[in-house]
């Protein structure tokens, strides 16, 4: 591996340990221990359900919807740990190649990185227009996570490859904008539905999101197999 990629990847790692570092310096936490517990544990479930799609050097999983819907409705810990811990087991879980420690903590780290930069734009632009932003705060948290991470982890491939970043980028990530789209509109709906009928019911939609993402996942076989 290129010298300026290892250095690269030590950088972002030490992004990653610093906002890690940030959210879970932030009490109190848990507010609803049994909430969270339930969203923690359907994460890490999402997590183990990836696919390998086209042109994408890694998975997808709809785990990513949970961390969109943690921005909304969790604080900082408990957010970075349901990021964080399904970034884990997406790495881990029957991977066909076992990923090396460095590559897990900079997955981890690129995850945790932009997670507080969605989060953190999230909560201003909620401040800025009130309790009726939901749905635009967390298509402000959707946008900013899928390219703060995708421009990340395409960064590590473009120094590998010696190939332009934007070229990376396109290839193997921009065509999977449009699930990060349809997890955030889930997202969003839960976070709103829930404040008028509970938080269990709401999470009925969750099938129907994994039915169009196993849906759409089926399509051509993939042309990169590597760990995200």
């Amino acid at each position: 591996m290129p010298g300026h990629a290892k250095l690269y990847i030590y950088l972002v790692s030490a992004a990653g340990i610093a906002a890690m570092a940030y959210a879970f310096l932030d009490p109190p936490w848990p507010h609803d221990p049994f909430r969270f517990c339930a969203y923690l544990l359907l994460s890490l479930l999402a997590a183990a359900l990836k696919l390998q799609l086209p042109g994408l050097t890694g998975t997808l999983s709809i785990g990513f919807v949970f961390v969109l819907l943690g921005i909304s409705e969790f604080t900082r810990p408990e957010t970075m740990l349901i990021a964080c811990a399904g970034v884990v087991v997406q790495c881990l879980w029957r991977a066909k190649i076992r990923p090396a420690p460095v590559q897990v903590l900079f997955s981890v780290s690129a995850v945790a990185t932009s997670l507080i930069l969605a989060y953190e734009c999230s909560r201003f632009v909620r401040a800025q227009l009130h309790a009726e932003s939901v749905l635009i705060a967390m298509a402000v948290a959707t946008c900013l996570y899928f390219t703060a991470n995708s421009l990340l982890v395409s960064g590590v491939l473009s120094l590998v490859k010696r190939e332009p970043l934007r070229a990376i980028w396109q290839q193997c990530y921009l065509f999977t904008f449009p699930y990060y789209l349809l997890g955030g509109v889930v997202a969003g709906l839960i976070a709103v539905l829930s404040r008028g009928l509970g938080w269990r019911a709401p999470l009925l939609v969750l099938p129907v999101m994994g039915l169009a993402f196993l849906f759409g996942g089926v399509r051509g076989k993939p042309k990169f197999a590597a760990a995200r």
